[in-house]
């Protein structure tokens, strides 16, 4: 085709003779040949060969019918291969032995070896020495080239057979063809599952088969022909390991004489490619001939008919008697929706709903913790795999429903070659707070019943206050371990021998993120307008209407926050708030407590041993903002509980916290570790409460933050010392030997607990900024909730490997 394409662009090149005919400069004849081929190639193979194929009139009409004609390979050839297996070695080879190729299908080994490395040589050293210059005057070539000739080589190439389909079709057998060579070679035993791993492992390896199958077909010299290849046996050994003491179904019982494997392996093998070339799993037709390589097969054809139905079976109202439930949708009102398993999307799947006959109460929207799939969109559904695998990959990656969204349509979404499925942030969304409700309620082995049609903001918050239990994490309740929770050491040797309690602590911190609130003065409630609003609705109903400049009592002017006096205030802020300036910038790129290069001047980040100073705002024209988001931890890592606070972190705002998570004493701990401790203790004695937690508890500052601390403050360094020396505090500070055997003072727990915690927390600070306070204290306690759940699974998981370490220490001995 490529010498045809350049034989017409020479004799239209040749055509148009005349200037007129060019644009600029005609190209020399010589030029053209570098479109279609690289000059030695050219001179060296087509025109070679080809300039006198006309001598040689049945190759000659081979080539022009292009494989459609009535000429066959074997008949021009004299050895069948496919029409493009063949090379300019076979041309030259079938030339020399007098118009076939039976004598020799390749070149003379010695001389192709000769002409190879004679060939290379020279093209190396050329590539080398002019490779840059030929390809810039090609190049240059290639742009004088008119615009006629660059038809005629697109038309001349243009492919005259359509590609392949990625995937062939299930094998097309009468069942009763199957049926037959199963009880011919099988036992008559076989199970069904046997049957059906042999047939998917074979359709699952299409390109195991076509290697198997090229072996029993030799084309070239040298090669045998070998009827059960290492290929095959691979496959049979796979099989062996999967099958067990199941390979016995696979042969009569008089075939099967040993319990060895590999005894079975060539005849299991001999069947395995008679079953093969049955269902027409080979690459070859019956004539022998190549058809090309095996393709993986589709299921599309066996797909399975998915519907989504009542899990439950009978009526499990409690007021009811347990009566089969009937199915009550109309035929004509079924829908048809998607379903995503996994990551496999079934469309047009059936939606069904029960109903119990003899059930009159109240309808409602019940999370039953069991549902095996879950509504995320008017016609999309998924399963727990899919909603699942959205909770774990928010957690696990730091990611949005928005990045979420954008990976699954990428990686799953478009794979579909009919029907491409694309998932919306609203769907992903939808389905972490299902999965996530199921998962907490699970732990507290309730189910979740909200009133149905409800917007999915109003069900985050529902679902807090139900299930956040005030921000507390269930599954860490009455949490001990090693690392937390330690024996009680006696400051003096000569105390009595008694048992003591164990000796626990506590890590408290907070970062600073937090989600919008109402504007006004000592209000946290929810806005009004999430977007764009500064007040709650009780506010808004009283000053929306009025300059939101702090005592300003005039109406505010269209499309603004601000009077006709103010609106100088009112542009300052717009603009300063607007993602294209610069301090828009800062707030996208900023994480907690990190300060960009470029900013100057002091934040509002508070001290930890002074009193917090609380600034009043000049105007409502924004909402406010939480302070910050207060943790409780065990030196584990375990999260206890958390909260937000609304304006600082003062330590009036710790101590009720504390309380709140500590009612009673038996449930104090013996260490409360905080980054401000002496300023809480300061506080609590001035407000008496330290007269509560003084039985049970006492403050101490973390290790980071105390050599921070004045050493002037005398009352810190006495009481809130997180380790010290002198014996005081014995739980505090233990001793412990390095490898040669040196003791060492070593802190009894992990004071950084919070500060880890938080570094990780952080991570999720640009998602959670944007929500608003429902979902914002939703997402944060299902992340600190999985985190719990993690943190313990791996505790677990390091006891029963410590366990097993010991017992097989203890076996040794």
């Amino acid at each position: 085709k490529k010498y045809k394409a350049y034989l017409a662009a020479l004799q239209e090149h040749q055509r148009l003779s005349s200037p007129d005919d060019w644009s600029g400069s005609r190209p020399p004849a010589r030029d053209i040949v570098e479109v279609f081929f690289s000059r030695s190639m050219f001179y060296s193979h087509y025109r070679k060969f080809f300039a006198g194929i006309s001598h040689y009139p049945m190759m000659y009409t081979w080539l022009e019918q292009e494989g459609k004609g009535p000429l066959t390979n074997l008949e021009v050839w004299g050895v069948n291969l496919t029409s493009s297996s063949y090379k300019f070695s076979h041309l030259e080879a079938w030339i020399a032995n007098g118009e076939t190729l039976i004598v020799d299908i390749n070149v003379n080994k010695e001389d192709k070896k000769g002409k190879d490395k004679g060939k290379g040589k020279g093209k190396g050293k050329g590539k080398d020495e002019e490779g840059p210059k030929k390809r810039a005057h090609k190049k240059n070539m290639i742009m004088r080239v008119p615009v006629i000739i660059w038809i005629i080589i697109m038309l001349s190439t243009l492919p005259s057979i359509a590609a392949k389909s990625p995937q062939a079709g299930f094998p097309d057998v009468k069942f009763s063809v199957f049926s037959e060579f199963v009880a011919t070679h099988f036992s008559s035993k076989v199970s069904l599952a046997t049957v059906l791993l042999v047939l998917f492992s074979m359709l699952d390896n299409p390109d195991l088969l076509t290697l198997h199958f090229r072996q029993k077909h030799p084309i070239c010299d040298g090669e045998n022909k070998i009827q059960i290849s290492g290929w095959i046996k691979a496959l049979v050994r796979g099989l062996q390991n999967k099958l067990g003491n199941r390979t016995r179904q696979l042969f009569k019982k008089s075939e099967f004489h040993h319990p060895n494997h590999a005894d079975h392996v060539t005849p299991l093998a001999m069947k395995i490619d008679l079953l093969a070339e049955l269902l027409k799993l080979t690459p070859y037709n019956d004539e022998g001939e190549f058809q090309g390589r095996l393709q993986l097969v589709s299921y599309d054809a066996i797909q399975s008919v998915q519907t989504i139905c009542p899990a439950s079976y009978i009526c499990e109202d409690m007021n009811c008697e347990p009566r089969a439930l009937l199915q009550d949708t109309r035929i004509r009102d079924i829908p048809l929706v998607t379903l995503i398993k996994g990551s496999k999307i079934h469309e047009k799947v059936s939606v069904l709903t029960g109903k119990c006959p003899k059930y009159n109460g109240h309808l409602s929207r019940v999370y039953l913790n069991s549902a095996p799939y879950l509504k995320v969109g008017q016609s999309t559904w998924v399963d727990r795999e899919f909603s699942n695998a959205v909770l774990n990959g928010m957690y696990s990656f730091h990611a949005s429903a928005s990045a979420y969204t954008e990976f699954w349509n990428n990686s799953y979404g478009n794979i579909t070659s009919k029907n491409p499925v694309q998932l919306t942030r609203r769907h992903v969304w939808q389905a972490f707070v299902q999965e996530s409700i199921r998962t907490v309620a699970a732990e507290s082995e309730i189910h979740l019943e909200l009133r149905d049609n409800i917007s999915i903001n109003d069900v985050t918050s529902q679902a807090f206050d139900i299930l956040g239990n005030s921000g507390k994490i269930g599954s860490a309740k009455d949490h001990t371990c090693s690392e937390c929770t330690q024996d009680y050491r006696i400051a003096s040797e000569n105390a009595m021998d008694i048992d003591y309690a164990l000796v626990n602590m506590v890590v408290l911190d907070g970062i600073v993120m937090g989600p919008t609130h109402c504007a006004y003065d000592d209000c946290t409630s929810d806005l009004n307008n999430s977007r764009g609003g500064s007040f709650c609705s009780y506010h808004e109903n009283l000053y929306g209407v009025y300059c939101h400049v702090r005592g300003c009592q005039n109406r505010v002017t269209n499309q603004t926050k601000a009077c006709e006096q103010h609106q100088k205030e009112w542009s300052k802020y717009t603009q300063h708030h607007s993602r294209q300036h610069l301090a828009g910038v800062r707030r996208m790129l900023q994480r907690p407590g990190t300060s960009m290069p470029w900013e100057t001047g002091t934040k509002n980040i508070q001290p930890h041993d002074e009193d917090s100073t609380e600034y009043e705002r000049k105007n409502y024209f924004g909402p406010g903002r939480f302070y910050c988001v207060e943790t409780v931890c065990a030196p584990c890592g375990v999260v206890i509980a958390w909260a937000k606070f609304a304006k600082s972190e003062s330590p009036t705002n710790i101590l009720q916290f504390l309380k709140a998570v500590y009612p009673t004493e038996e449930s104090r701990p013996n260490y409360i570790c905080i980054d401000k401790a002496c300023l809480v203790l300061r506080t609590s004695v001035a407000n008496g409460s330290w007269d509560m937690w003084k039985k049970t508890s006492r403050f101490i500052v973390d290790s980071y933050h105390y050599i921070n601390h004045r050493t002037t403050d005398g009352l810190c360094r006495k009481y809130c010392n997180p380790a010290p020396l002198d014996g005081s505090a014995p739980n505090l500070v233990v001793i412990a030997y390095d490898d040669s055997g040196q003791p060492y003072y070593k802190r009894a727990y992990n004071t950084q607990a919070c500060e880890q915690l938080n570094a990780w927390l952080g991570g999720f600070e640009s998602i959670l900024k944007r929500m608003t306070p429902g979902n914002f204290s939703w997402f944060l306690h299902v992340m600190l909730f999985y985190h719990t759940k993690y943190v313990l699974q791996k505790q677990k998981q390091k006891g029963k490997a410590k366990a097993d370490l010991e017992s097989d220490d203890n076996g040794e001995m």
